[in-house]
C-alpha cells in the first residue's frame, strides 16, 4: 500500500541531548536544566523533574551547613561550629577559623572501629573524634606529639588501622582501632606518594586500597604487612596523571570515585576510579565549561533514587552546578528557583532509607525525592533547550502543528518559546496544556532554523517524551 506525502509520519524534535555548550557558557546551545533522563528497555527516552525538598527541620537556623554522616542509626550533621546528632547538639567548637582557606570548611567524615567505635571528622586542617560514650574530643592533632600538625580531607579505614595524610603527601596510620589515645600514632608509622613531587590534597580507599590524591597525580597503596614503619606498599603500575582539583569534589559512590581532575597541563576534567582503573567522564563541552571556572570554592554530594546515581557538583564562585547520571551517563545542569548554583553541600541517608541533603547557609535540612515537586515552597524550573533543528535542509518551513507527548496530569502547563538567531533571542512563551488529552500548539510560524525552550514550573508530575511537529517545506 502505498503511503503518500500528506499522511507521512511527521517527524520528532530531537529532545534528549549530551550538553552541547560551545564555549565556556551554559547560556546557549542544547541542554537540560533541572531534570534527567531515563531509557527504558524498548529504548524509549524521557525527561523528568529533578528531585525535589521538604523540611526535615531547621537545625540550626542561618548556620553556615559544614558536613553530614549516617552513623550508628543517627543522622550527624555540622552547622557553624556544633556537632548535631539527630537534630540536638552533641558538642561545639569546631573550627571555624579556617573557612575560607579551606573551601567553607565543608568536613569529610569517617568512622574506626575498636572498643569504642568513633567517628573521625576533619575539615582539611583539623581533625576531631566522637563517641556516642565520649563526645567530642580536643583536636586529634593535640592527642599526642606525634600526630601531624596539619592534615588533607579524608581518613581511611583499612584492616583495623586509620590512615591520614599531611599536605606534603605523607601519609599516616594509627595502630590498630584507635586514634586518639597516647602512643597511637608513632612518628615512624609512615610512607610517602613520591612518585611526583606535588603536595597531598585528599586521601580515600577504594576496595582494599589506600588512594593518596595529590595536585597532578594519584598513587595507590596495599597493606604491605610491614612489622615495622607503615604497613602500606605501593600498589606497582597503578600510579595516575591525575591529580585533584579541589578536596571537595572527591566523592566515594558504589566504592567508585569521583573527583574534578587535574594535571600539569591545568585543564579540569571530571575522572572517575573504578577497579583502581581512572577514566574521564566528563565530555568536551563540559570540559569546555570548566576551562576558566573558578574552583576555589567547591561542594559534591551524591544522590541514589529510583534507578539513577548522581555524582552532583558546585562551583560556587562561578554559580554553577552540574549533575551526572552514572547509571546513564548523562550530565544536566540544576540550579535554585532563581536560576543560581543549586545550594546543597553534603547528602546522606537515615535509618529508614530516606535520602537527606544540606543546604549551604540556612540551617536546614532537607528530604530529597522525586515526589516532591517543589523545593520547600520553591517552584522547580524545569527548562528543556533543544538543538537547532532545520530538517535537515534550509528551505523554508511552515510549521502546522506541534504535538507534545508526555503524561498527562491535570493542572500540568509547559511554557514553549523558540529562537531563529542561534540562541541570541527568543520569542514570547505560548502555553501548552498538558491536562489535555492532546496537547497541541498550531499556527507555529515559518521558519528556516529553530530551537525550543520548553519550561515547567506547576507544582505536579512532569515526564516529556517528544515533540511531534507537522509542517511543509517550501523553497530556499
Amino acid at each position: 500500500m502505498t503511503q503518500f506525502e500528506s499522511v507521512a509520519l511527521p517527524p520528532r524534535l530531537p529532545l534528549i541531548v549530551e550538553t552541547s555548550n560551545r564555549a565556556g557558557s551554559v547560556d546557549q546551545d542544547a541542554r537540560l536544566v533541572n531534570c534527567y533522563i531515563e531509557i527504558s528497555k524498548q529504548q524509549e527516552i524521557f525527561i523528568y523533574r529533578r528531585p525535589g525538598l521538604t523540611s526535615l527541620g531547621v537545625i540550626a537556623d542561618g548556620q553556615v551547613g559544614r558536613g553530614l554522616f549516617f552513623w550508628k542509626g543517627s543522622v550527624y550533621s555540622i552547622f557553624g561550629s556544633v556537632l548535631y546528632k539527630d537534630g540536638v547538639s552533641v558538642g561545639t567548637g569546631l573550627n571555624t577559623t579556617t573557612a575560607a582557606q579551606f573551601n567553607n570548611g565543608v568536613y569529610s567524615f569517617s568512622e574506626y572501629l575498636g572498643a569504642t567505635p568513633k567517628l573521625v571528622l576533619m575539615n582539611g586542617d583539623e581533625g576531631y573524634t566522637y563517641s556516642i560514650a565520649g563526645g567530642v574530643s580536643a583536636t586529634l592533632n593535640s592527642i599526642n606529639v606525634d600526630y601531624p600538625a596539619t592534615t588533607v580531607k579524608g581518613a581511611a579505614y583499612l584492616n583495623g588501622a586509620t590512615y591520614v595524610m599531611q599536605p606534603e603527601a605523607v601519609i599516616w596510620n594509627s595502630v590498630v582501632n584507635s586514634v586518639d589515645q597516647p602512643g597511637d600514632w608513632s612518628p615512624i608509622n609512615f610512607i610517602s606518594a613520591q612518585i611526583e613531587p606535588d603536595p597531598g590534597v585528599f586521601l580515600s580507599k577504594q576496595l582494599v586500597y589506600i588512594v593518596a590524591f595529590n595536585a597532578w597525580s594519584t598513587e595507590v597503596f596495599f597493606d604491605a604487612g610491614n612489622a615495622v614503619g607503615s604497613p602500606l606498599g605501593p600498589v606497582q603500575g597503578s600510579k595516575s596523571s591525575y591529580g585533584c582539583a579541589n578536596q571537595d569534589s572527591v566523592q566515594r559512590i558504589d566504592d567508585k570515585l569521583f573527583w574534578v581532575v587535574t594535571n600539569q597541563t591545568a585543564s579540569l576534567q571530571v575522572g572517575m576510579m573504578d577497579q583502581l582503573s581512572v577514566t574521564i567522564i566528563s565530555t568536551p563541552s563540559i570540559d569546555k565549561l570548566l576551562e576558566n571556572i573558578n574552583y576555589d570554592l567547591m561542594f559534591s554530594w551524591q544522590l541514589k533514587m529510583d534507578g539513577h546515581s548522581f555524582y552532583i557538583i558546585t562551583f560556587k564562585n562561578s554559580n554553577l552546578t552540574l549533575a551526572y547520571d552514572i547509571v546513564f551517563d548523562e550530565w544536566h545542569q540544576w540550579t535554585d528557583t532563581n536560576g543560581n548554583y543549586f545550594p546543597i553541600v553534603a547528602s546522606t541517608y537515615d535509618a529508614s532509607g530516606n535520602r537527606i541533603v544540606q543546604h549551604e547557609t540556612n540551617g536546614r535540612l532537607y528530604y530529597i525525592t522525586s515526589n516532591s515537586y517543589k523545593d520547600l515552597n520553591d517552584p522547580i524550573q524545569v527548562d528543556i533547550y533543544t538543538p537547532t533543528f532545520d530538517a535537515s535542509t534550509r528551505r523554508r518551513k511552515h510549521l502546522n502543528i506541534m504535538t507534545f507527548i508526555g503524561d498527562q496530569v491535570e493542572g500540568s502547563v509547559l511554557n514553549v518559546r523558540y529562537t531563529e538567531d542561534d540562541y541570541k533571542s527568543w520569542g514570547q512563551f505560548r502555553q501548552v496544556d498538558l491536562g489535555a488529552k492532546n496537547p497541541i500548539l498550531i499556527n507555529c510560524g515559518t521558519f528556516t532554523k529553530r530551537a525550543y525552550n520548553l519550561m515547567h514550573t506547576k507544582d505536579c508530575f512532569f515526564r516529556l517524551q517528544a515533540i511531534e511537529v507537522q509542517y511543509d517545506i517550501g523553497v530556499l
